[in-house]
């Protein structure tokens, strides 16, 4: 009983085996389905940009959903090879910045016959797009480093990108608004020069991203290589050099330098062997009390200065000293050429004398000695000669200037 049973199951397999293989592979009854998320693609958009100047903006559906019907078996393939189904706009024929809707034709899977299905509905039935005058700019490049931290004792010197711009090319709405190509890093704690990739992002006037799907760069990658140049710094302070005259040395001189100090870049052996800088002589002989000087600031081979400053301005305060003008009227010659007789027109020389101030009242002119050196001078006329004066009995007083100058008139003996 059992065994007829069994039989008679598998007889009924069988033969609802053998019907279903007949409706499939005979009958072949029709169907429907839908198939989502079809990929939109544009053809002609060479001729758009290339021939009219003008670029579809992103602004569109992207994915259209189809409603097929046909045999089951086509439907069947359909589904199976779904991914190369495209949805394709052409966009050849378009001519003006302005609103389109635009119909799309459907590219099917090589192994369905496009005559073998009907597209019964579409979602959406066109694809409507915006069309924007294409524009093109280049870019600056720039860099926020404001989160870069330097250790200590170091500076960063200098910035460079491998790229200085970015050119940029999309629609007219989206490239205007775009500021700058900006590189952001942060780093802490750098004592060594870097040199690595960064990603960019385009920015507009108040920092926000720009979006960059409707745009293309000549930049075939997304970041850019950025150099930082790290230096070490020392704050070195100036001087100057006395030299004494005038009744002054320099333990009775006091200076005010402005800036007192500038800040040196540069390698770590260059720099530790640089502790001053001297920014030349000043001589006391010619310089009065409260006497301001300018020098220029030499700094040592290989050294940068970052400060900024390439002059410095000397103020010389000269302390515990007193000046008086004195007429000099005790002239006298040396070395008169032979056969020549010498005569001073000047009879009195103003002199400017400088000592302390228990001993500048009471020099007095015939403390005074002008002496005028006529060893140059060899033919009879009249010269204005150099003179140097001492200040006789007064070790420690001292004459200020050096450009004094007496006319001599030289004579031949007959």
């Amino acid at each position: 009983m059992k065994r007829s049973k069994l039989i008679t199951m598998g007889i009924s397999l069988l033969a609802a085996i053998c019907l279903w293989a007949y409706v499939v592979t005979v009958v072949n009854p029709d169907g429907d389905t839908i198939i989502s998320g079809i990929p939109v693609t544009f053809s002609g958009q060479e001729v758009l940009r290339e021939d009219q100047g003008l670029i579809i903006k992103g602004d569109y559906d992207d994915m259209v959903s189809v409603h097929f019907y046909g045999k089951n078996t086509d439907l069947k393939k359909l589904e199976q090879y779904k991914d190369e189904i495209t949805a394709v706009v052409d966009v050849s024929k378009v001519r003006s910045v302005k609103e389109y809707q635009l119909s799309y034709q459907l590219t099917l899977p090589n192994a369905v016959q496009a005559s073998a299905v009907q597209v019964t509905d579409r979602n959406p039935s066109v694809i409507t797009i915006q069309v924007e005058k294409l524009a093109k700019r280049e870019i600056e490049v720039r860099g926020d480093f404001s989160g870069v931290e330097i250790a200590e004792g170091y500076l960063l010197e200098s910035t460079s990108f491998d790229y200085d711009t970015v050119t940029v090319e999309g629609p007219e709405s989206v490239v205007s608004t775009i500021s700058c190509a900006q590189i952001v890093m942060n780093r802490t704690n750098v004592d060594k020069n870097i040199t690595e990739s960064v990603d960019y992002t385009l920015v507009d006037a108040d920092g926000n991203a720009v979006d960059m799907s409707d745009l293309t760069t000549d930049v075939d990658v997304d970041s850019i290589e950025v150099e930082l140049d790290v230096v070490k710094y020392k704050e070195v302070p100036l001087t100057v050099n006395f030299i004494d005259g005038g009744g002054a040395t320099g333990a009775d001189a006091s200076v005010d330098i402005d800036p007192a100090s500038i800040t040196l870049a540069g390698d770590a052996t260059v720099l530790d062997s640089v502790n001053t800088i001297v920014l030349g002589n000043v001589d006391l002989g010619a310089t009065e009390n409260n006497a301001v000087l300018s020098f220029d600031i030499k700094i040592p081979n290989d050294a940068k200065n970052v400060s900024g400053e390439e002059t410095a301005t000397v103020t010389i305060k000269i302390r515990n000293k007193k000046t008086r003008v004195i007429g000099a009227t005790n002239i006298a010659f040396i070395n008169t050429p032979d056969g020549f007789n010498a005569k001073s027109i000047t009879q009195l020389v103003q002199t400017t004398v400088r000592a302390s101030a228990t001993d500048i009242d009471t020099i007095a002119a015939n403390n005074l000695r002008v002496v005028a050196d006529l060893s140059e001078y060899t033919q009879a006329g009249t010269y204005q000669v150099p003179v140097t004066i001492y200040i006789d009995g007064y070790p420690d007083a001292g004459v200020i200037g050096d450009d004094y100058k007496i006319v001599v008139v030289l004579e031949a003996v007959e």
